[in-house]
């Protein structure tokens, strides 16, 4: 299953359905199902790459209030998934829309233009996040149950699929 890595919070915004774009500077083809993977990055470095209103917005938006916020955001996990539907340059035209009309989403992302907007759908947000090392780009992930299967263990892949429901649940 494709998956992308997403520093938080914004990897949090997207799953939860509060951020519907996610600006990168690269465009794809794919669309579909896609895992929402938290960088293990920690918050409070990329809080450092907001405004005060951002992180003020962030905070509000997400409940995190002022005590202990950062630890309740997951780092080094797939938190959820979502439906890829569009990969669309950012032009002027683009940029001035957010700006004006959806002014959140504008705080959420980079909507320099000549960069794309990956427009994220149906958003799932897991309540077991799955501990899983991230890559950049588009990446395959591979459940660990997979691997019991290849080698006969029935059990052991039955315990392991349980456990992944969420993955392969419909969206």
């Amino acid at each position: 299953m494709k998956a992308i890595t997403v520093w938080q919070p914004w990897a949090q915004l997207l799953a939860e359905g509060k951020k519907h774009d996610e600006t990168r500077s690269w465009r794809t083809n794919y669309r579909g199902e896609i895992l929402i993977h938290a960088a293990k990055k920690p918050y409070s470095q990329t809080e450092r790459l907001m405004t005060a209103e951002s992180r003020k917005k962030i905070r509000d938006t997400l409940g995190l209030g002022f005590v202990n916020w950062r630890e309740k955001i997951p780092t080094g996990v797939i938190i959820g998934k979502a439906i890829l539907t569009d990969c669309k340059l950012i032009d002027q035209t683009y940029h001035d829309f957010i700006k004006e009309l959806c002014p959140e989403e504008f705080l959420y992302g980079d909507f320099t233009v000549g960069r794309y907007a990956w427009r994220l759908e149906k958003p799932q947000l897991f309540k077991n996040p799955i501990p899983t090392s991230g890559k950049q780009g588009l990446w395959n992930w591979e459940p660990v149950f997979i691997k019991h299967a290849n080698v006969g263990k029935t059990e052991e892949f039955l315990n392991e699929v349980a456990k992944y429901k969420e993955v392969f649940s419909e969206v």
